[in-house]
């Protein structure tokens, strides 16, 4: 059987073998956290640029029914 220090010494060493597993798990996750905030903020950034277009497209589909419309009302007066 093992004396108590050894045993001692084997469960110390087992300990640091498990912090620093810990240590680079972390590390890991981080660090993959970090690339995948970067690349949301990338993708949120291309998307609001999106909508800024299509709400300025929108305007102006807007102006021109209220064009059309002035236009189909101009006609109707002139019908009658």
């Amino acid at each position: 059987m093992l004396d108590s220090n050894t045993l001692y010494l084997l469960l110390a060493m087992v300990g640091f073998v498990f912090m620093a597993v810990a240590m680079i798990n972390h590390h890991s996750n981080t660090e993959q956290v970090r690339k995948k905030r970067g690349h949301v903020k990338s993708v949120t950034h291309k998307l609001s640029m999106k909508i800024d277009v299509l709400e300025q497209e929108i305007v102006i589909l807007k102006v021109k029914i209220d064009d059309l419309e002035d236009e189909i009302n101009s006609y109707n007066t002139q019908a009658q």
